[in-house]
């Protein structure tokens, strides 16, 4: 069996407990700040959570759902994205309707960078 652990280890050695923590906190920051992006759309909706009373995204971490509100352009959303080799998502299905997942996860994320990527790369899609 593989160790499963060891990619966590060597992070840990490499950057320590505090690297870590700021590193999952890049992570959590660039997710809410694409879940904020996604609930302004008028383009797209966020599934599976919803800002708290104050607008913040305090439940969410690192995964984000959302979907087009155009049917036909949803359908082929996954490929669409993903065929820009710019970002990945993963799809699923939401309520029994196609969906797409993030799931923020590189060591290299540029909070401010990559929320401006991931509007590029949607609002490419619909163009």
């Amino acid at each position: 069996r593989r160790f499963r652990a060891l990619p966590v280890y060597a992070v840990l050695l490499a950057y320590g407990q505090d690297g870590f923590a700021e590193m999952f906190a890049r992570q959590v920051r660039l997710a809410r700040g694409v879940s904020r992006f996604l609930s302004e759309s008028e383009d797209f909706e966020l599934l599976a959570t919803q800002p708290n009373q104050s607008g913040e995204f305090d439940n969410v971490h690192i995964i984000v759902i959302f979907r087009a509100k155009n049917e036909s352009v949803n359908a082929e959303l996954v490929k669409k994205i993903n065929d820009t080799r710019k970002m990945y998502v993963s799809g699923t299905k939401w309520e029994g309707k196609p969906a797409c997942r993030i799931a923020v996860s590189t060591w290299r994320v540029d909070v401010g960078r990559d929320v401006r990527l991931v509007e590029e790369v949607l609002g490419e899609i619909l163009n």
